[in-house]
Formats: structure tokens, sequence, C-alpha cells
């Protein structure tokens, strides 16, 4: 290595996970210099931005099945450049000895914003939570949950002291964890909110009012979680309206959706972030496809629903993708891609809205999937640790 000029030296570096490079600035002055020059740091973040954008699929048994990352590409599992970079199987997290019961003991993913993961040990009334990046293998604990709950889903956001762009930094994060719709009439309206916050180091409890409006929409599915802090949930009764929850801001409202096309009372339907901010909303039945974008300005609200793609089911398996026999399942949405995630033949697949073609990407295993977009900027991602968290050891 001393023998190679610095242009070679830095295509070598340029190949290595990002968790590597602290150990490779520590091995000799010269390689600490190329690490830390504005141009390496560039070029470095520059080239592993295609596989730092997609999906986490998190299997509710991740004692039989980990996690995985999808970025949305060809073949059956993620990439080898995407398996270099990312752990994708969260198994750099604290690890606890044989014991407690296999649901209380696995990593559940919450949320994902920003290039961090917020995790729990557990899916039961948890009471430990990291914030994580799986990209430098960096970790925060937070400290125990004092009211644990079985119902509860959870945001992170954070706040930089930038654009977010490569010049800017973390200022600090913010988690909270909030009740389910069903729960909030046994409450007495109120929605239940538990919240950390880095600058203090501690939880806090308190309360919202949604809006009367919200106690009309029966609902009982999960959330969809978007990357800008917001829960998502569809109405089952009616079927046509949509609860949106924002940590940012702390503010529920209710949104109208699309109308069905032929079968009313179909549930295979989801919503989620596209792009560049605003919503996306997905819903089949046996006859066709279709894809909505959420539009400002005009309509009810100021808000309007745009259809910006539609298939015939038939058309879709038969023509296009002849090796797809059985109906789909719409699963979720890729943060930057015009993709869609679906189960099909008991497998996962990425359907490309601008070629309507389906690429299979892992076997499904008969176990229920939650569906994390992910995407992580073209720069390096430090967690801000205040003295009252811990590093993760």
């Amino acid at each position: 290595m001393d023998r190679l000029c610095d242009n070679l030296v830095e295509e070598i570096l340029r190949r290595l996970p990002a968790k590597c490079l602290h150990r490779v600035r520590a091995a000799a002055r010269r390689y600490n210099h190329i690490v830390l020059s504005p141009g390496f740091r560039a070029r470095y973040w520059e080239s592993h931005a295609p596989y730092l954008s997609g999906v986490f699929l998190q299997s509710n048994r991740p004692w039989w099945q980990h996690s995985r990352f999808l970025a949305g590409s060809g073949g059956r599992s993620p990439s080898a450049a995407t398996d270099s970079i990312l752990a994708s199987d969260l198994a750099f997290l604290p690890q606890l000895p044989p014991g407690p019961a296999a649901k209380d003991r696995e990593v559940f993913i919450v949320h994902s914003t920003a290039g961090l993961l917020l995790c729990s040990r557990g899916d039961h009334k948890p009471v430990q939570y990291y914030v994580c990046n799986p990209v430098t293998w960096q970790c925060v604990a937070l400290p125990e949950l004092p009211w644990p709950s079985a119902y509860l889903s959870g945001l992170l956001s954070v706040t930089t002291d930038g654009d977010g762009g490569i010049g800017s930094s973390m200022k600090r994060f913010q988690v909270v964890l909030f009740s389910h719709p069903s729960s909030w009439k046994q409450s007495g309206g109120v929605m239940d909110l538990q919240v950390y916050s880095s600058a203090t180091g501690r939880w806090e409890a308190n309360r919202i009012q949604p809006p009367p409006a919200t106690m009309d929409v029966e609902t009982h599915a999960a959330p969809s979680l978007g990357q800008s802090g917001t829960a998502y949930w569809i109405g089952y009764r009616p079927m046509d309206k949509l609860i949106a929850y924002s940590c940012l801001r702390h503010t529920v409202q209710v949104l109208p959706l699309p109308s069905r096309v032929h079968d009313t009372t179909a549930l295979n339907r989801c919503t989620g972030e596209r792009q560049g901010g605003g919503l996306r909303y997905a819903h089949f039945d046996c006859s066709v496809f279709q894809v909505w974008d959420l539009q400002a300005g005009g309509g009810v609200d100021g808000i309007w629903w745009k259809m910006v793609h539609q298939v015939g089911v038939m058309e879709l398996m038969a023509e296009r993708n002849p090796e797809a026999t059985a109906l789909f399942t719409v699963l979720g949405f890729h943060p930057t891609r015009d993709i869609v995630f679906l189960e099909v033949n008991q497998n996962v697949a990425a359907y490309s809205i601008e070629h309507g073609t389906i690429t299979y990407q892992c076997p499904h295993r008969y176990f229920p999937y939650d569906v994390f977009p992910y995407v992580h900027p073209a720069h390096p991602v430090e967690i801000p640790v205040r003295k009252e968290a811990s590093l993760c050891s």
C-alpha cells in the first residue's frame, strides 16, 4: 500500500464499508488524511448512494427470519454492494444472553428516518429502545421506558443545524410513542404519547386531543410510517378516510382517500410517502391496480388525489409478467424510485411503475412483513449522544 499512489489508495478505501473507515484512519496518517479530505468524502458517499435507498423488511418472527434490506434492483437477494455497506440484519446491536422468550429478546424495527433506525427489544410491551445507524453501526440505547404498553407505535425525528446536506450535522433527535386510534375512545377521546428527547435524556408522558372527526373512523391495522414523521391509518369503516398524525407538530387530521373501482370492500391497499415528500396510495381489486398521489390546491379541504398509474390485473400478471400467476398483495413503496413492493407467489417482488415489470426480490416464507422505507443521505450521519444516554456496547 505504501508504494501505491493516492488515487489507487482512494479507490481501495472507497470500497470499504463506512464502519471500517475509522479503523483505517488509525492505521496511518496518510490514510487518515485521505479519508478526511472533502473530495474523498464526497466521492465515497456518492458512489454508495445507489445502494442506500430502499426498504427494510421486518418479519413478525425475526428469530426465524432476520430483517433484510431491498434496494429494488434485480435478483432474489440484496446486491453484494448493499450487503457490504449496510448491516441489514442489525446483528451489531447488543445481544441478550439466552433466557427471555424469543419475542422479548429479538430486535424489531419501529421506524426509520434520516438514515437512522428506531428499534425496540421485543414487540410486546417493550421497555428498551435503540436509535442506530445500520451503515456506520453506531447505536444509542435509550433509557428504559417507564410506562410500557402493548399497543404503541413509534416515530423518530431529527433536528439538524443546516438544510440536511453535506455540511449539516444532527443536533438532537426525538422519539414519540403513540397509541392506536382504536384506543382513543377508551381513553376519553385523547391520544396517549410517550416522548423521549436526546436534549433532556428522559421520557415524558403527554396527551393530545384529536379532532372529533377521527372518532368516526374505525381502523384496525398498524399505521404506515413516513420518513417525514407522520403515521397514517387507512380507515376500515368508512373505507375512504385516512387518519394522519404528525409527531413534529403533534397534530391529527382526517384525509379523504380515492374511491374503489369495482370491489368497494377490498382491503388490499396501502399508503406511504413518495420521493420528495407527499403521500402515495395504491389499491387493487380483481380487475385493476391503481396508484394515486395526493395533490395540494383545489378539491375538498384544498387537497385532491391524482391517479398516476393504472393497469389491468390480467394485463399485469398474464401479459407483462407471465411468471406471476397469482394475485398480489400490496406491501409498500420505494422511497426514491417509482417502485411498489408486492407479495407475489409467496415472494416479495418489486413492481416498476415506469416499465410495468415485476422483479422477484426474496422469498416470503409465509411470515407477515412490515415495510420500512429507508434512505441514508450521501454524507456521514452521526447520532448525537447526550450524557444521559449511552452508546451500545
